[in-house]
C-alpha cells in the first residue's frame, strides 16, 4: 500500500533536495489579496488515507505568499497522489486547484499550485480542474516537473525569490512576467489548441488549430473523413468491405462473403454450395454447385449409365432411371446398373417373376403366364397369383368356369373330366353318356325296368315299380 506524509505549511520545507528523498514540494501561490480575497489555504493530499494539512495565512501568523507543502513518499507505488489546494475566506471556499500526479523514485518535485482570481466560485467535473477559468484536465505528468534546487519559486509574478523559468502551457506564469501561457497562441497552436495540452493529433488525418478547434485539413492515403467530425480524423479505412475505396462503396456480393482488397471489392469466400467458376468478382459466387454440370466443383459434370443424372448436396445422383432399369445396389455411381426384365428383377429392383403353378415371362418388363401347368388354370386373370385354379374341381372342371353339375347324379370331376360317380336311387344312366346324368328313371322305364337294358315285353307287359308286370 502507498504511504504518505503531509508536512504542514511551511514558508519553506527544509527537509527537502536530498537525492534519497522522494517527494513533492507544493507551492502554493495566488493573484489573489491575502488577507483581502482569502485568509486561509488549505491543502488536501490523499494516497492509501487522506490526511489534511491547514494554514493560515491572516493574523499575526500570516506570511505572505508562495507557502509550501512537502509531500514525502515513504513505501510502495508511485502514484497517484491527489492534491487539492484550496481558498478560504470566513471559512468558505472562494477558489480551488486540484492536481493528479506521482512522484519520481529519488526525487523532489517542485508542483506550482496557482489559486487563479479568474477561477473564483468556479466548479469543474471529475478530473479536471480550473485554469484560466476554464475547466481542463487535473492530470499532470511528473516528467513535465521540475525539480527543486533549494530556491520556492514565485508563479504570480511578483518580486521576491522569484527565478522565472522558461514559459510552459500549463495555466502558470513560469517566468515571471505576470501573464500565463503569453507565448502560445491557442488559436492556432496545434499543440496546445484551445487549451494548454490539447494537442491536434487525429488517426490518419493532417490536422491544423483553427480559432482554437482542430480541424482536419487532409486524410492519409487510404483514409476517409466519411462522418465529416474533426473529433476522429479520418476514420475510416477504405480497404474496409462497407467502404471499398470511398465513403459508403459497401462490397455485397452475390452468394459470398466479400472483402476490400486495395480499395476494390473482392471475393473472400464463398457461401456453402457455391463457387466463383467464372474468375469474376462482380457477380460473386455465380455459379451453384449443385448442377448436373457443376456439381460439387466448378466444371464437374455428372453422366450416370441409363439414368438422367442430376447433383445432390454437392454429388453426382440419379433423378431418374432410364426405363426397364433399376438402380439396384442403391449406389449413384454405377447408375442404373439393372435390367428389370429378368425373373429375379421383373419390373422393379428384387421384385421376383415366380408365379404359381405357371410357366413365367418376363421379356416385356412385367411377370406373365406363358404356359399353365397342367391341371391349373389362371381363371382371376391376375398376374401376380399364377395359375391360381385347380382344375380338376365342380366349380372348375377341366376349365376356368366350367361346372360339374349333372341331373340325378352325384358327379366327380377328379380327372379333370365331368364324371357320374353314382346315379340317384331309382335312377340310370343307360345311355352311358355323363352329360345328360342319370337319365332314366328305372322305377318305370319299360326298356330299362329295374336296371338298364331290361325289357318289358308289350303289350301285356310293362314297368312297374322296377318289375315288368
Amino acid at each position: 500500500m502507498r504511504s504518505v506524509v503531509v508536512a504542514t505549511l511551511a514558508a519553506l520545507l527544509l527537509s527537502c533536495g536530498g537525492d534519497d528523498v522522494t517527494e513533492l514540494l507544493v507551492v502554493v501561490d495566488s493573484d489573489l489579496a491575502v488577507p483581502g480575497d482569502m485568509d486561509t489555504i488549505r491543502v488536501q493530499v490523499s494516497g492509501s488515507v487522506t490526511m489534511t494539512a491547514t494554514g493560515e495565512l491572516s493574523g499575526p501568523r500570516g506570511l505572505p505568499l508562495p507557502r509550501t507543502v512537502g509531500v514525502v513518499h515513504t513505501g510502495g507505488p508511485l502514484g497517484p497522489v491527489e492534491i487539492v489546494v484550496q481558498g478560504l475566506s470566513t471559512g468558505a471556499v472562494v477558489v480551488e486547484r486540484r492536481a493528479s500526479t506521482s512522484f519520481r523514485d529519488g526525487k523532489t518535485l517542485v508542483l506550482p499550485m496557482f489559486l487563479s482570481r479568474s477561477c473564483m466560485h468556479m466548479t469543474c467535473g471529475d478530473g479536471q480542474t480550473c485554469v484560466n477559468a476554464l475547466c481542463v484536465t487535473s492530470t499532470v505528468d511528473p516528467a513535465t516537473l521540475g525539480e527543486y534546487n533549494g530556491t520556492v519559486p514565485r508563479i504570480d509574478g511578483g518580486t521576491g525569490g522569484c527565478e522565472g523559468v522558461p514559459e510552459r502551457c500549463n495555466g502558470l506564469d513560469d517566468d515571471c512576467d505576470r501573464s500565463v501561457d503569453e507565448d502560445f497562441d491557442l488559436d492556432a497552436d496545434p499543440i496546445n489548441c484551445g487549451a494548454c495540452g490539447t494537442a491536434c493529433n487525429r488517426p490518419n488525418s493532417t490536422v491544423a488549430c483553427n480559432a482554437g478547434s482542430c480541424e482536419v485539413t487532409g486524410c492519409a492515403p487510404g483514409f476517409g473523413d466519411c462522418n465529416m467530425d474533426d473529433a476522429d480524423g479520418c476514420e475510416v479505412d477504405f480497404t474496409d468491405s462497407g467502404n471499398c475505396g470511398g465513403c459508403g462503396v459497401t462490397c455485397d456480393l452475390p452468394n459470398a462473403t466479400a472483402g476490400c482488397d486495395m480499395g476494390a471489392c473482392g471475393i473472400e469466400s464463398c457461401d456453402a454450395g457455391f463457387d466463383n467458376c467464372n474468375g469474376s468478382p462482380a457477380d460473386g459466387c455465380e455459379a451453384a454447385l449443385d448442377t448436373a454440370t457443376d456439381c460439387g466443383a466448378c466444371g464437374t459434370t455428372c453422366t450416370l449409365a441409363n439414368a438422367t443424372a442430376g447433383c445432390d448436396a454437392g454429388a453426382c445422383a440419379i433423378e431418374s432411371c432410364d426405363a426397364g432399369y433399376g438402380d439396384c445396389n442403391a449406389d449413384s455411381t454405377d447408375g442404373c446398373e439393372t435390367p428389370l426384365d429378368t425373373p429375379t428383377d421383373c419390373g422393379g429392383c428384387g421384385m421376383a417373376c415366380d408365379l404359381a403353378n405357371a410357366t413365367e415371362s418376363c421379356a416385356t418388363g412385367r411377370c406373365e403366364v406363358t404356359t399353365c401347368d397342367a391341371g391349373f388354370g389362371d381363371c382371376n386373370g391376375m398376374r401376380a397369383d399364377g395359375c391360381e385354379r385347380a382344375l380338376n374341381t365342380l366349380s372348375d372342371c377341366g376349365m376356368c368356369g366350367r361346372s360339374c353339375n349333372l341331373s340325378n347324379a352325384t358327379e366327380s370331376c377328379a380327372t379333370g373330366t365331368c364324371e357320374i360317380a353314382m346315379c340317384a336311387p331309382g335312377r340310370g344312366n343307360c345311355d352311358g353318356m355323363a352329360m345328360n346324368g342319370c337319365e332314366i328313371n328305372l322305377s318305370s322305364d319299360d326298356n330299362n325296368c329295374g336296371m338298364c337294358g331290361i325289357v318289358c315285353v308289350a303289350p301285356d307287359n310293362d314297368c312297374r315299380s322296377y318289375v315288368c308286370r
